[in-house]
Parts: structure tokens; C-alpha cells; sequence
């Protein structure tokens, strides 16, 4: 009879307390939520750096439209808001349609590519500055789409005034 009071003290005390299994929980979702960002990162960098790529090559590059619809990292909705923008742009000025890069937001640009500056983990925006001109800085708006992160913004394409890089 002694035996089962203490049992049955030990089970009662041990209610309520965190077991091995809860803490490796936790610990794996920490974990799994710093590889999450560090791939929407690594997504950003790679969309920015292989458009920074592209442009590098100069007449062998293709148009921005045509490397966006090929880009596996950007929404459905970048793509179309892209197409617009550009489409507009040439009605008003049939020769020159927009008169900075879309996805820049400028005319020029870092040739060696780009590196995190900062990110809102809340709200997914990143931002990114040139590796070889470190003031020359874009926000880049990503989202999560099928466990994937996309990029869904960036420059003036689906980024609202107030989180684009004033130039």
C-alpha cells in the first residue's frame, strides 16, 4: 500500500512538468524556423543575384518580362503586376516605356550582385544591399506559397511606397 501512495505522489507531482519529448519539440521547431528564413534568405539572394546575372551580360541577356516568367522563385502575381507595369509604361511613352529597371528600381545597378541587409521577420520584407556598393539598397517582399518562399515584390513590383528604398 505504501508502494502505491508513493507511486501514485510521484505521478501527481510529475503532472503538469515539461517532458524530454516537450523540449526536443521545441527545439525542433526553433530549428525548423530558422532553416524557413534562412531559405526565404537564400531565395531572395538567389532571384536578385541571377537578375544581377542577367543584366550582366548585356546583349545576351533576355528582357525582364521573359526572365521573370522563367524564374521559379517569383509569384504569380509579381509576374502579372510586372507585365502591367511594363505594358503602361510603353503606352505613355511608346519608346521608352519605363525609364528605370522595374525590379532595381533604378537605372543603375550593383554588377557584383547583392547581400542581406536587414529583415522583418514578421512581415517577410527584406531588404538587400550591393556587395560592391553596400548604400545602393532594394526591398525585396517574399511569401510562403506550397512550403516554398517565393518572391512576391521587389523594387517598385508589389512594393508599397512606404517600404521602398528612397533614391
Amino acid at each position: 500500500m505504501k508502494n502505491i501512495f508513493i507511486l501514485t505522489l510521484l505521478f501527481f507531482a510529475s503532472c503538469g512538468q515539461p517532458t524530454d519529448s516537450k523540449v526536443s519539440t521545441d527545439k525542433s521547431t526553433v530549428q525548423s524556423a530558422k532553416v524557413g528564413q534562412e531559405k526565404l534568405i537564400e531565395n531572395a539572394l538567389t532571384f536578385i543575384n541571377s537578375y544581377v546575372d542577367n543584366c550582366n551580360k548585356m546583349k545576351e541577356s533576355i528582357g525582364v518580362i521573359e526572365w521573370a516568367n522563367s524564374n521559379k522563385l517569383t509569384t504569380q502575381s509579381f509576374k502579372t503586376e510586372l507585365k502591367r507595369l511594363m505594358d503602361e509604361a510603353y503606352k505613355i511613352e511608346p519608346e521608352i516605356g519605363l525609364d528605370a529597371d522595374p525590379i532595381f528600381d533604378a537605372q543603375d545597378y550593383p554588377d557584383k550582385g547583392f547581400e542581406l541587409h536587414s529583415l522583418d521577420d514578421k512581415s517577410n520584407y527584406i531588404v538587400v544591399k550591393g556587395k560592391n556598393w553596400p548604400d545602393f539598397k532594394l526591398t525585396i517582399r517574399m511569401i510562403k506559397d506550397n512550403n516554398n518562399w517565393l518572391v512576391d515584390g521587389c523594387g517598385i513590383i508589389n512594393i508599397p511606397n512606404d517600404k521602398r528604398i528612397a533614391r
